[in-house]
């Protein structure tokens, strides 16, 4: 999904917001700025920041900004004269003012985001062939970028706050990309280039909006003021925990703020229902029905003919299977969420 530029927004802080949604977020999405003017013709620097990783509650947002190379590079006059810097460094006061900054050079200045719902995180995280964060951060990365390129700008340098191993993430990253273009992937890259505090901005300042005004795809009305007091959103936060244990319903799990994919949530499933939890308890493979029996028997122990062996083998397993099967229901609707 992709939100417009022109006024795509709700609540009261995402009036000045506009990558916010006006309806309550079930899936990925992403939204751009109009194309800046000059970058239509001028060699163009793009950086490329993230807020939301380590929280268990809301979406991963990943930022970009881009401008023209001899606006980002000027001493006085240019980029670095807005004061952009790593935004969870910023009161919140501070991040509005420089976010006005993103929409006040319309002609050198161009931002993305793309957010990624707490939903996706999870199912990505947790499929029987895992996609993790780290390659759903390089997906969001790439189609941000592969967005700008696709309008035509002229991207000669890109700067990027690295996931895990600097070296490793350009390889990865650049290799999806035109040779020409130079890249610069270190940590705390939005402390050290302009453009990549101004992509940290535009993530930090979405990823804040969102959280402040969530809207509930789930029935609210009628809870006790507090009740959605989520605290700050990551695991290690009492607020967060308290609020957590508060929401935890047996059957249906937690509302599509919560990341299901993480540790913390498998723990707190684990302590509610006295069991373990396995989210990728896979079922028996069928391979294994038709494994060969061993010499002078079957595999079940007997002497049966190979056809009963396997039967006999499948109905083993399939009564295995159905009563983990029963023990799980109430899990089957989390885990689907």
């Amino acid at each position: 999904m992709t939100l417009s530029s022109s006024s795509d927004a709700a609540g009261p802080s995402s009036l000045r917001v506009p990558s916010v949604p006006q309806t309550a977020q079930q899936q990925s999405y992403s939204y751009a700025s109009p194309l800046p003017s000059r970058c239509a013709s001028e060699p163009c620097v793009l950086g490329v920041d993230e807020a939301g990783r380590g929280p268990v509650l809301g979406p991963l947002v990943y930022g970009i900004a881009y401008c023209p190379l001899a606006f980002h590079d000027l001493e006085q006059g240019g980029l670095r004269d807005v004061g952009f810097a790593d935004s969870k460094a910023l009161t919140a006061e501070r991040r509005d003012v420089l976010l006005s900054s993103l929409q006040a050079y319309p002609h050198e200045l161009g931002w993305a985001i793309r957010s990624l719902a707490p939903q996706d995180i999870s199912a990505g995280m947790l499929r029987r062939r895992p996609v993790n964060l780290n390659a759903q951060s390089t997906d969001a990365t790439v189609s941000l970028i592969q967005d700008v390129l696709a309008q035509g700008v002229n991207l000669v340098h890109i700067y990027v706050d690295t996931v895990g191993d600097p070296a490793a993430y350009k390889r990865l990253l650049s290799s999806h990309f035109p040779k020409h273009i130079e890249w610069t992937v270190t940590s705390k890259a939005d402390a050290l280039f302009p453009i990549v505090g101004a992509a940290s901005i535009a993530a930090k300042t979405t990823r804040d909006a969102a959280m402040e005004g969530w809207l509930y795809a789930e029935d609210v009305k009628g809870t006790p003021d507090g009740f959605w007091e989520t605290g700050s959103g990551y695991p290690g936060d009492p607020r967060t925990v308290a609020y957590l244990t508060r929401t935890l319903d047996a059957v249906f799990g937690w509302p599509g703020i919560v990341r299901f994919s993480w540790a913390t949530i498998k723990t707190l499933l684990e302590e509610k229902k006295g069991y373990a939890v396995k989210w990728n308890d896979e079922p028996t493979p069928i391979a294994r029905f038709f494994a060969a029996a061993p010499k002078g028997g079957s595999a079940t122990g007997g002497n049966l003919a190979p056809t009963a062996a396997l039967e006999a083998r499948a109905t083993v397993t399939m009564e295995k299977d159905r009563s983990r099967l029963s023990r799980d229901l109430g899990l089957l609707s989390v885990a689907a969420l």
